[in-house]
């Protein structure tokens, strides 16, 4: 999922930690690190078992899920305001919303050379009817004008993650404009609407290419996702590529696995069953995705 460009004005401060009074509430903001606090896990514990039913949500998993990043701190980048903005420059921050002194939700989200990406929210299910999912965003584009205005030019654009029309936790997502959706197949953004009148004549994984025919779509009786693709003929692939085919993972039943090689070893027909996954996905995803047969 892809913002369009989110350029604007904006006041100094208004997207980071400020303070809001309304209808007796007092709303407070605060952009920090990712860090691990007692209060920020029993909000996310309390998050977890109201909304994904999960009553196993350990203080560990949570650190290592949305404290732990994988990302380094850079600080490269120049001017008081940078310092102002972000403590620690690029990197993994929680944006966390107090009401009445009280942690209401936490915002995770990575601030990157040329975007925000919105990783998670949770909060704490009293607070539910503040729909600050919502809010979460609208805060969030507010922040990306923010950078743009006074770190960087380079950070414009907000990224929601993965979008799936079927889950009604996601539904919202939909409901933004401008936007654009990835398209797995292709490698290029396409503007939303283009690509939920597509879902809606295919719901299931699919390109958004208007250039390839909806009849043109491969899929098996146990529908799995990663096996709807574009048919495209195994004849588009060089030898480099029919070689590094050979090397993909394919899985037989949940615990079987074989090398296309070896597939390729038992038939004819197999093996272009290989040569055609390889062609239709791409080598790049092929290597990274789930395969079945």
């Amino acid at each position: 999922w892809r913002r369009w460009e989110l350029l604007g004005d904006s006041a100094p401060g208004s997207a980071l930690d400020s303070s809001v009074v309304t209808a007796g509430r007092r709303l407070v903001v605060r952009l920090e690190p990712a860090a691990y606090s007692e209060e920020k896990y029993l909000v996310f514990e309390r998050y977890q078992r109201a909304v994904h039913n999960d009553m196993d949500a350990s203080r560990s998993g949570f650190q290592s899920f949305l404290c732990s990043s994988p990302l380094m701190f850079d600080d490269t980048t120049d001017g008081a305001a940078s310092g102002r903005l972000l403590s620690r420059g690029l990197g993994s921050y929680h944006q966390c919303y107090y009401v009445d002194g009280r942690l209401a939700a936490v915002g995770v989200i990575d601030v990157l050379p040329t975007c925000v990406s919105s990783v998670y929210l949770f909060y704490d299910p009293e607070f539910s009817d503040l729909s600050l999912g919502t809010y979460s965003s609208l805060r969030e584009i507010a922040l990306v004008r923010e950078l743009n205005r006074y770190v960087s030019p380079d950070i414009k654009y907000y990224y929601m993650g993965y979008f799936i029309p079927s889950c009604p936790k996601m539904t919202y997502k939909a409901r933004w404009r401008p936007a654009e959706l990835l398209d797995l197949v292709t490698f290029e953004w396409i503007p939303i609407d283009q690509c939920l009148e597509r879902i809606r004549q295919h719901p299931a994984f699919c390109t958004f290419d208007p250039r390839i025919s909806s009849r043109n779509i491969v899929r098996n009786s146990r529908r799995d996702v990663l096996s709807w693709a574009p048919v495209i003929s195994s004849c588009t692939l060089n030898g480099g590529e029919r070689r590094a085919a050979m090397q993909l993972v394919f899985w037989i039943g949940p615990r079987n696995s074989v090398l296309g090689s070896n597939l390729a070893c038992i038939s004819k027909e197999l093996e272009q069953v290989v040569w055609q996954t390889a062609a239709s996905l791409g080598l790049p995803l092929a290597s990274r995705a789930i395969l079945s047969i």
